[in-house]
């Protein structure tokens, strides 16, 4: 009743304390100081990149954007709209009525290499950062580095000052970020599961949580995955089924996707340009690596040794490879690292962890970038281009070693001779000339060789050789 007679009234007694703001409620002065001042949007859409901090913008948003509800009608014209003050604001168009402002459409930015759309060119500015991976702010503490001032901020205090002063009233819960409190008390203390699967009636209390769930499973395999389309594409591995063909040659696909990249090679069709080059990609990911041949001037210099980069974060954690110290230490062995991520994929070659599979064949791996070389195998991108000659490759490891053959640099040395070798392989290959036992054996003759290959050009120029002649005897 209290709260009903304050309608009458128009007290307001919760006041914000940061602005001019009141409420008639506290939940209501709440839910003003999280939209207004924290920046906090902890309620995600499922469907695209849209967050808002309340639950009813976020409940708003869904209608007006995906499920194409307008339930609130004009009586003069055909228009509809979403919300009621809308609806309002457009009536007063045909009345005349009040005082009414209606806002002029704000111009839209649109993103070059995707549908993403925004009013405001800041936000596009940061968006389009997720496409050329630019991350321009940098940790003064470590190599960190963010598209987003506010995430350096974060980063800062979660990872380096160890400050934790949001602490929660119900348990020792205590946060570094007021947002992370606010999730906390939200799901664990409130039972709210904001995060929802939309394909199953799933719901998780984290947006992690709701990522690894995979509701589709494979029947013939232990495969599960997040989409129907991704289980659709791995079918293909069990079925051998490859539904998209170029209508110019006999390729065909089980994805389609890498159709889209193969047709590139007929139509010539490759939209990313470098700004640098006449270099042309058919995606952007190809494209950033590419320009990191255009990385030439290299400022930063190592006091230690002669290394150089053209950005001051590598050479911070190149530094940190020189100092004794090494924090992140393998339990299973004697491996110590500066990085964690480090660590990280170095247990995986204990544990035979692969959690990073191809969808097309039957590849998998440890790490996600042998994953994208890999990738270029089904697709045919070549996207490390020699600046010196025509050489393409698809791996940026064998375009440092076709360089070599420019350079003349062969830093891999014999221990027993003077060879000398620009790759590691090759100089492998080279110890097994001094090798005493050779292991591989010819089945029709008295030959063995301490190369595998060298058993294969025996056989294809000795015996391969005789039977033909005895055919032609």
């Amino acid at each position: 009743m209290t709260l009903h007679i304050r309608t009458h009234t128009g007290e307001r007694p919760y006041k914000c304390q940061q602005c001019d703001y009141s409420a008639a409620q506290r939940g209501t002065l709440k839910q003003h100081v999280q939209a207004v001042h924290t920046g906090v949007r902890p309620y995600q859409c499922q469907q695209c990149d849209y967050s808002a901090a309340q639950k009813g913008r976020l409940n708003q948003h869904v209608k007006a954007v995906h499920s194409g509800e307008r339930p609130y009608r004009c009586g003069h014209c055909d228009y509809s709209a979403v919300q009621k003050d809308a609806l309002k604001r457009h009536v007063a168009k045909h009345t005349g009525e009040g005082k009414t402002k209606v806002r002029k459409e704000r111009k839209k930015h649109r993103c070059p290499h995707c549908e993403y759309e925004t009013i405001r060119k800041e936000s596009m500015t940061v968006h389009i950062r997720t496409h050329t991976g630019e991350r321009p702010y940098q940790c003064q503490h470590c190599h960190y580095s963010a598209a987003q001032k506010t995430q350096i901020a974060r980063h800062i205090q979660s990872k380096h000052t160890g400050e934790r002063p949001y602490q929660c009233g119900y348990c020792d819960f205590s946060a570094s970020r007021k947002d992370g409190l606010i999730v906390h008390i939200r799901t664990i203390h409130g039972g709210e599961r904001p995060y929802q699967c939309k394909f199953c009636e799933y719901s998780a209390q984290q947006s992690g949580h709701l990522k690894e769930h995979k509701p589709y499973s494979c029947e013939l395999c232990s495969y599960a995955a997040s989409e129907k389309s991704l289980l659709k594409l791995h079918m293909a591995k069990h079925t051998g089924e490859k539904p998209f063909k170029c209508k110019v040659c006999d390729y065909s696909t089980a994805a389609k996707s890498c159709l889209k990249s193969h047709s590139v090679t007929h139509t010539g069709e490759k939209p990313y340009k470098c700004k640098f080059c006449d270099y042309c990609a058919v995606s952007m990911s190809y494209l950033k690596s590419h320009m990191a041949n255009h990385a030439k001037e290299k400022p930063f210099h190592c006091e230690h040794c002669g290394f150089s980069t053209a950005r001051k974060e590598i050479l911070r954690g190149h530094v940190a490879t020189h100092n004794v110290e090494k924090p992140y230490r393998c339990e299973l062995c004697n491996f110590s690292t500066n990085h964690k991520h480090d660590l990280k994929r170095h247990i995986a070659t204990h544990t035979g962890e692969k959690p990073y599979n191809c969808d097309i064949c039957g590849y998998a791996t440890s790490q996600k970038h042998y994953l994208r070389d890999h990738m270029t195998k089904h697709t045919g991108e070549k996207p490390y281009q020699c600046e010196q000659c025509g050489y393409f490759t698809a791996q940026k490891a064998r375009l440092a070693n076709h360089m070599k053959t420019h350079t003349g640099e062969k830093p891999h040395k014999c221990e027993v001779c003077d060879y000398a070798a620009a790759v590691k392989g090759t100089l492998r290959q080279h110890m097994a000339t001094h090798a005493v036992v050779k292991p591989h054996k010819c089945d029709q003759c008295d030959y063995s060789g301490t190369l595998k290959a060298h058993l294969k050009r025996h056989v294809k120029t000795k015996h391969a050789k005789e039977k033909n002649e005895s055919v032609a005897a």
